[in-house]
């Protein structure tokens, strides 16, 4: 016990002998020779422990151990106690002695596994030396490691170094797979959208190839004509989606970053939606700023954002777009506003998902894919997407790009 109070402190034991006879009776000297980092604390690793033993000795020496070693430390005498901290505290790593009042070590390691849903506990059980039956049948239980008694702080520091390598190891894999099952739902709404977007134009168009048929057997050639100009639009609106659906899914792929001019980009957008932007009255202002983004994404977010402007302006209100950038950090941020009809703060979020749309009075047809390819893109540069209101009363669409 001696040893283990002196290792947890970073220092060393040594027996002196107080006689130069051979086999004298010696003494202990305790030396604080520390070590230095040895038991070096790491605040960005600290994990919460639960020790259970009955022994207060033990339990002494595991939490300053622990706590030497950076964690968090909470203790219990007996496994009940125990069992009772798991589930209030939910510790990353519970180290327990086997034998003691309550539940034994074994039960509570059974108890932990059985509650476990996402986050993994990291169990160490407590044996005395030469126990290999409990070794054994504590692994059964789930158990991921053994300390031998008398317990060895620095033997405990390794064990939780390995612990942290485990927990860490497990937190990814954990967020890994809710990642995979959002993505697996999103998928599943997505493909959803699409099937109900392509059904109705198709359904047009095999209604009106009957009745177009029908009529030119009846020599009908006139209405024939005009079904037949029916069928045209829906089958260009279903061609203008599938383009639309699969230039979205090459959007945020590698990327090809450069220096670039914010002014000359929105100058060359602006030449491209000209006619568009004249017909509207659109007014665009654009402050210069110099930022590392790739040139044919970023034209395409700012080319959505400028249509989108348009389309959704207030009736009687000619659109007054402003395009402004600024470091933020090592990245930085395009924001492009207008004073259109803006977009309710309970419908941000959901309106940059693909083929979300608001469905307003007044609102243009199309393919809810505007934000979405946006917020892709920002995505793609190591950033996000942030939709907020303007200050004139329209929308302010930020795009924020992370550093190189």
């Amino acid at each position: 016990m001696a040893r283990g109070f002196v290792t947890m402190n970073g220092g060393i034991m040594t027996v002196a002998s107080t006689s130069s006879a051979p086999g004298g009776l010696g003494h202990p000297d305790l030396e604080a020779a520390q070590v230095p980092g040895l038991l070096e604390a790491n605040p960005e690793a600290a994990m919460t422990v639960l020790v259970a033993d009955d022994d207060e000795g033990s339990r002494l020496v595991a939490k300053a151990a622990v706590e030497k070693s950076g964690h968090h430390c909470i203790v219990a005498a007996d496994g009940d106690a125990a069992w009772q901290l798991y589930q209030e505290w939910r510790p990353q790593v519970v180290i327990s002695d086997v034998m003691m009042p309550g539940l034994d070590g074994f039960d509570l390691c059974r108890a932990i596994r059985a509650a476990e849903t996402g986050t993994y506990t990291y169990v160490m059980l407590l044996t005395s030396h030469g126990a290999q039956e409990d070794v054994l049948e504590g692994m059964r239980a789930g158990a991921d490691d053994y300390v031998a008694k008398p317990l060895d702080p620095f033997i405990l520091h390794t064990r939780l170094l390995a612990a942290r390598r485990v927990t860490a190891l497990h937190g990814a894999l954990a967020t890994a797979l809710a990642e995979a099952r959002d993505s697996n739902e999103r998928l599943a709404e997505f493909t959803g959208r699409v099937s109900h977007d392509l059904r109705n134009p198709l359904t047009s168009i095999l209604g009106y190839v009957e009745l177009g048929a029908t009529d030119a057997e009846s020599g009908h050639t006139e209405e024939a004509a005009e079904y037949l100009e029916i069928v045209g639009g829906s089958a260009r609106r279903m061609l203008s989606m599938v383009e639309e659906l699969l230039a979205f899914s090459t959007v945020g792929g590698s990327l090809s970053r450069s220096r670039l001019s914010l002014a000359s980009l929105v100058r060359d957008v602006t030449e491209d939606l000209g006619l568009g932007l004249q017909e509207a009255g659109a007014v665009v202002h654009c402050e210069d700023f110099v930022f590392d983004a790739d040139e044919s994404q970023l034209r395409v977010a700012l080319q959505n954002l400028i249509q989108n402007a348009v389309a959704y302006r207030r009736p009687g209100v000619p659109p007054v777009i402003t395009v402004r950038g600024q470091g933020v950090g090592a990245g930085a941020v395009v924001r492009v506003e207008d004073n259109g009809k803006g977009i309710a703060a309970t419908d941000r979020r959901r309106v940059v998902e693909p083929l979300v749309r608001l469905h307003r009075a007044g609102d243009p047809a199309g393919t809810g894919l505007g934000l979405a390819t946006c917020a892709r893109i920002a995505t793609a540069h190591g950033g996000r997407l942030e939709i907020s209101p303007a200050p004139s009363g329209g929308t302010a669409v930020s795009i924020y790009l992370g550093a190189l």
